[in-house]
C-alpha cells in the first residue's frame, strides 16, 4: 500500500497484532512501527535475563514473518531507585552485544535513567529558542495575528508534545521553559520592558507549568469518564465515599519522591480532588474544558498543591 493510506495502517495492525502473543513475561509497548520491550525485577541479573529473552523472542517473530531486524538500532536503558544504574550493562540480542545507555530517544522524547529529563528540556529550549531568534528578525514584517500563529505552532506547538511524561522535571529545567514563554510573549506583544507576570495577564496567558496542569486534569477526566484508551483505566480509582466529597479519588500510598509524588498516578489525584464538586461531576468534556482553560490551579492545602501555588519565576 501507497504510504499515507487508509488501508495502509489498517492492514499493518492486522499484520503485527500477533507479535503480542509471542511476549508473555514482559510488557511490549507499540506505537505504529515503534515497539519498546519493559521489564522490572528485583536484581540486575533476572532483568538483564528477562529482556534477553523476550527481545530473542521478538527478533525470531519478526524473522519468521520475513521482516528485517538490525540490533544495531536497539537501545536499552535501566532505571532503578537507588541510582546504580550509570555503569552500562551489557545484554546479548539476536548474538548482537547491547549496552545500556544513561539517555535514550524514544518517539521523540529523551529519557534519562535519572528521569529528570534535563537533557530533553534543554534539547526542547534550545529549539525553540533558534525559532524565535528566526521570528525575532522578521518581525517588522509580521502583523499581530501572524505572529500569535507562528507562536502557537512553533513555540507553544513543540511544548504541547507530550508534556505530562517531562512535567515532573527540575526546577531549573522549569524555568527555562517559562523563559521561553517570556522570550515568546515579548515577541508577540512587542514588549521588551514588563515583567513576566505583567505579560501573561497582557496577553491573557498562564504559566506553562499551569498549562501543563491543566492538561493532567483534562486527561484525568477523560480516564475517568471513559474517553480515554482502556490501558489508563488503571491509573486512577474512585474513592468509595458516602459523604460530601464525592467523586474523589484515591491518593495511593508512596515511600519516595521521584516515583511516588511525582507520577501522575499521585499528582492526579490531588489535582482532581482538589476540584468544586459541581465541576467534578460534569460529564460533558466541553463543558468540563471551558471551566479547566479558566482555571489557575489548585486551591487545596496539601504539600503538592501549596508547592504548586508557591512556584514563582522570576527571570
Amino acid at each position: 500500500m501507497p504510504q499515507g493510506s487508509i488501508l495502509g495502517p489498517i492492514l499493518f495492525n492486522i499484520f503485527i497484532n500477533d507479535l503480542l502473543l509471542s511476549i508473555n513475561n514482559s510488557e511490549l509497548h507499540n506505537f505504529a512501527d515503534d515497539n519498546t520491550i519493559t521489564c522490572t525485577s528485583e536484581s540486575l541479573e533476572d532483568l538483564v535475563r528477562s529482556l534477553e529473552i523476550e527481545s530473542n523472542k521478538a527478533t525470531e517473530w519478526f524473522k519468521s514473518n520475513n521482516m528485517i531486524v538490525n540490533p544495531e538500532k536497539f537501545q536499552a536503558i535501566i532505571i532503578d531507585r537507588k541510582g546504580q544504574s550509570n555503569n552500562p550493562t551489557k545484554l546479548i540480542i539476536d548474538g548482537k552485544e547491547i549496552n545500556s545507555e544513561n539517555c535514550v530517544t524514544l518517539l521523540g522524547l529523551e529519557i534519562d535513567s535519572k528521569l529528570s529529563f534535563d537533557k530533553h528540556i534543554s534539547k526542547l529550549s534550545n529549539k525553540c529558542a533558534g525559532i524565535l531568534n528566526a521570528l525575532i528578525r522578521l518581525k517588522r514584517f509580521l502583523g499581530f495575528e501572524e505572529k500569535k500563529i507562528l507562536v502557537n505552532s512553533f513555540i507553544y506547538g513543540n511544548f504541547n508534545y507530550c508534556p505530562l511524561v517531562w512535567h515532573f522535571c527540575s526546577k531549573s529545567s522549569r524555568n527555562k521553559i517559562e523563559n521561553i514563554q517570556k522570550r515568546a510573549l515579548r515577541f508577540l506583544l512587542n514588549d521588551y520592558e514588563s515583567d513576566y507576570n505583567t505579560l501573561l495577564q497582557k496577553s491573557d496567558k498562564c504559566t506553562m507549568e499551569i498549562r501543563r496542569i491543566r492538561t493532567l486534569a483534562l486527561e484525568t477526566f477523560k480516564t475517568i469518564n471513559n474517553l480515554n484508551p482502556s490501558f489508563m483505566n488503571n491509573l486512577f480509582n474512585i474513592r468509595k465515599s458516602s459523604n460530601r466529597r464525592e467523586n474523589n479519588l484515591e491518593i495511593p500510598r508512596r515511600n519516595t519522591v521521584k516515583f511516588g509524588d511525582n507520577s501522575i498516578t499521585c499528582l492526579g489525584p490531588h489535582i482532581w480532588n482538589s476540584l468544586s464538586q459541581n465541576v467534578k461531576s460534569e460529564h460533558s468534556y466541553e463543558r468540563f474544558k471551558e471551566f479547566i482553560e479558566t482555571w489557575y490551579g489548585p486551591k487545596c492545602n496539601c504539600s503538592l498543591c501549596v508547592s504548586l501555588k508557591e512556584t514563582k519565576f522570576i527571570l
